[in-house]
C-alpha cells in the first residue's frame, strides 16, 4: 500500500514536472492558436466582427503599414510575449535594483527614497536681471538654480568685443570679470543652494569664478555644492560654442575634474552630454552609443591625470534627453546603464559598484517643443518626464512651454519644472523600483536598443575613440542624416506633429511672452570699461603671464593644471575676453570638418 501511494506521488509530480518544462512549447501553441483565431478573424476582409467593434474610431485596417519606434531605428511587433524574451536570462539582464548590470537602477529602492528638487536652469540680460530672477526662484521654494551664461561668455569673448554684439544676455547673463559675478549672485544663500553652469569650453574659467565669488563671499569654497557641465564634446557634435580643437579642450576640462577631485570635494566637475546630439539628429541608439563612448574618453582622460576611474564615475553623470516615443526612451534609459556597466567592466577590469553603476540625468525634449501651438508643449514635457521617472533618471530638467519663441516667463518656468513634482506626488509614478520592467516589450526594446547601441559604440571605437570619431567628423555626418531623415517624415506627413503638419487651427491662443531688457548691453559694456579701468593693471599682466605660461607648457606636451593661474587672473578681475584670447593664440582655434 506504502509502495503504491508512493508510486502516484511520483506521477503527479512528474506530470508537474513536465508542465514546468514545457511552458514555452505551450504559450507557442497558444500563441498560433490566437494568431489564427481572434487575429485572423480580425483582419479577415469583410465586416468588422461584432464582437470587435469596442472602438469608436475603430476601422478595418491598421492605420500604418508598418510601425518603427520614434527613432525610427526598430519595427513595433502588433504583440509582445514571453517568446520574445527566451534568450532573456532574468538574473543576468535584468536583475534588481542597485546590482548589476543596474538593468533597473542604481538605488535598490528608487524613488522611494527621494524628493524632487525643484530646480531651474535661468539667465538673461544683466546681471541685475538675473539676480532678481534668481530671487524669484528662490523665494518660489528652489535651493537648486543652474546658471545660464550668454553665447559671447560661452565663448571665451567679452561683451564689447565684435562677434558679441547683438548677442550679449540674450540666451543667458553676460559675465565679463568677477564683479558682474558678484552682482548675479547677491543677497543669494551660497552656502545653501546648489548652483552650478555649464561652461563647457570655459571650464577652467568657470571654476575659478566661483572659487573666487566664494571667497569674496566669505565662504570656504570646498564647502559650496556646484554642478559644471565642463564637457566640450557636446559643443563639437550639438551646440557650437567650442573654441578650441577637441585634444586641448578636453585636455583643459580634465584639469578641471583633476583640480575639483582633489581640492573641491563636494564640486561635481563634469558631465557629458547628449541632450543636443540627439536634438541635433542622431538616432536613440546613437544616442546611447556616442554617450557610452564620450565618457569613456572622459574617464581616460581623467586617469591621465591620475584621477582613478572609482575617484570619477560617482561624481559624474550621463546627461541625455527624453524624446516622444515612452516606451522607447524607458527602454533607453535602461539600455544605456546596462550597456555602461559590461563595457566599463571590461575596460577597466573591475567589479567595483562605483565604476559600474551609472548616474543619469535629462533635460527633457526640447527640441520636439513647437512655435505653432505652444500650450501643446505642456503636453509633449509631461511625456518625456514621465518616461525619465518611469526609467529611473535621478534628475530632470524642463524646458518651459513657451521657448520655442521666446526665453522663458517666470510662470511657465515653474510650471515646467513643477511637472515632475506633481507626477510624482500627486499621481504616484515613482511608489515602485522600475514599473515596466518585466514587460515583454520594454525589455525586448531594452535588448534591441543596447545591442545597436553596442554596435555604435564599437564603431567609434574602431575609429579611434570618441576623439578621434569627432575629428573625423563621423558625429557630425550621423546627426545630419537624422536631421534630414527627419525633416523629411515631418513635410511628407509620415511623421505627425499636431498643430504643424496635423490637426492645424488657424487662430493661436495668445500666450504671454517674455520680454528683455533692451539696455542690457549697453550697461555691461559700460561695466566692462569700468572694471577695466579700477582694477590693477600691473597684477592682471602679472596673472595673465602666468595663464600663458601654463598653456605653452601645455601645447609642448608637458603636465600642468591651469586652473591655479585662472583662479588668480579672475581675482585679480582679468576679463573673459583677455584670458580667452591668449589662449587662442597658443592652441589656435576649431575649425569644424566639412560634411557632405
Amino acid at each position: 500500500m506504502e509502495r503504491k501511494i508512493k508510486s502516484k506521488r511520483q506521477k503527479k509530480q512528474t506530470r508537474a514536472e513536465g508542465r514546468k518544462r514545457t511552458p514555452a512549447a505551450n504559450f507557442a501553441k497558444a500563441y498560433q492558436k490566437w494568431k489564427e483565431g481572434p487575429l485572423q478573424s480580425r483582419l479577415a476582409p469583410g465586416e468588422i466582427p461584432p464582437e470587435f467593434r469596442v472602438y469608436s474610431g475603430i476601422q478595418k485596417g491598421e492605420t500604418q503599414k508598418e510601425f518603427l519606434t520614434g527613432g525610427g531605428e526598430i519595427g513595433v511587433k502588433r504583440l509582445y510575449t514571453p517568446l520574445d524574451l527566451e534568450s532573456t536570462d532574468p538574473l543576468q539582464d535584468i536583475g534588481f535594483p542597485g546590482q548589476f548590470p543596474y538593468t533597473r537602477g542604481r538605488d535598490p529602492v528608487g524613488f522611494r527614497a527621494f524628493q524632487w528638487p525643484l530646480s531651474f536652469y535661468s539667465g538673461y540680460g544683466s546681471s541685475e536681471s538675473a539676480n532678481e530672477r534668481y530671487r524669484d526662484l528662490c523665494a518660489a521654494g528652489s535651493n537648486n538654480i543652474s546658471l545660464a551664461i550668454d553665447l559671447p561668455t560661452q565663448n571665451g569673448y567679452d561683451s564689447d568685443h565684435p562677434m558679441a554684439r547683438g548677442e550679449v544676455g540674450k540666451v543667458g547673463v553676460a559675465l565679463c570679470t568677477l564683479p558682474d559675478m558678484e552682482r548675479v549672485f547677491s543677497g543669494m544663500p551660497l552656502d545653501r543652494i546648489h548652483t552650478g553652469t555649464v561652461g563647457n569650453c570655459i571650464g577652467p574659467w568657470v571654476v575659478a569664478m566661483f572659487y573666487a565669488l566664494g571667497e569674496r563671499f566669505e565662504l570656504d569654497p570646498a564647502k559650496m555644492k556646484l554642478m559644471i557641465q565642463n564637457d566640450p564634446i557636446k559643443e563639437y557634435t550639438g551646440r557650437g560654442t567650442y573654441i578650441f580643437p577637441p585634444r586641448a579642450a578636453i585636455d583643459l576640462a580634465s584639469d578641471v575634474v583633476e583640480y575639483i577631485r582633489k581640492y573641491l570635494p563636494a564640486w561635481e566637475p563634469q558631465y557629458n552630454c547628449t541632450t543636443t546630439m540627439r536634438w541635433g539628429g542622431c538616432t536613440t541608439s546613437q544616442e546611447v552609443g556616442f554617450g557610452v563612448a564620450n565618457l569613456m574618453a572622459y574617464a581616460e582622460a581623467a586617469q591621465r591625470k591620475g584621477i582613478p576611474p572609482a575617484d570619477f564615475v560617482p561624481w559624474i553623470n550621463l546627461h541625455m534627453t527624453a524624446d516622444n516615443d515612452l516606451f522607447e526612451e524607458v527602454a533607453k534609459f535602461r539600455a544605456v546603464r546596462r550597456l555602461w556597466a559590461r563595457v566599463a567592466k571590461e575596460r577597466f577590469k573591475t567589479d567595483d559598484p562605483r565604476v559600474l553603476a551609472l548616474r543619469l540625468t535629462v533635460f527633457t525634449g526640447a527640441h520636439r517643443l513647437t512655435a505653432q501651438e505652444p500650450l501643446n508643449n505642456i503636453v509633449r514635457t509631461t511625456v518625456h518626464v514621465l518616461a525619465s521617472i518611469l526609467g529611473g533618471v535621478e534628475h530632470v530638467v524642463t524646458p518651459a512651454h513657451d521657448e520655442a519663441l521666446a526665453l522663458p516667463t517666470f510662470e511657465s518656468t515653474r510650471l515646467s519644472q513643477i511637472t515632475k513634482i506633481i507626477l510624482s506626488e500627486e499621481n504616484l509614478v515613482g511608489q515602485t523600483v522600475d514599473p515596466l520592467g518585466g514587460s515583454y516589450f520594454v525589455e525586448s526594446l531594452t535588448n534591441q536598443l543596447e545591442e545597436k547601441a553596442r554596435e555604435v559604440y564599437q564603431k567609434i571605437e574602431d575609429l579611434g575613440g570618441a576623439i578621434s570619431a569627432l575629428e573625423k567628423g563621423y558625429y557630425l555626418r550621423e546627426m545630419a542624416e537624422g536631421m534630414y531623415r527627419y525633416q523629411r517624415e515631418v513635410e511628407s506627413g509620415q511623421r505627425s506633429v499636431i498643430g504643424v503638419n496635423k490637426h492645424v487651427v488657424e487662430k493661436e491662443v495668445p500666450i504671454k511672452l517674455f520680454t528683455g531688457d533692451q539696455e542690457a548691453e549697453r550697461r555691461q559694456v559700460e561695466r566692462l570699461n569700468k572694471a577695466r579701468r579700477e582694477r590693477d593693471r600691473s597684477r592682471v599682466e602679472k596673472s595673465l603671464a602666468e595663464i600663458r605660461k601654463v598653456a605653452e607648457s601645455k601645447a609642448a606636451g608637458r603636465n600642468g593644471n591651469i586652473v591655479p593661474a585662472m583662479i588668480e587672473a579672475v581675482k585679480a578681475h582679468a576679463s573673459v575676453g583677455e584670458i580667452f584670447g591668449i589662449l587662442r593664440e597658443i592652441f589656435g582655434e576649431y575649425k569644424p570638418p566639412t560634411i557632405i
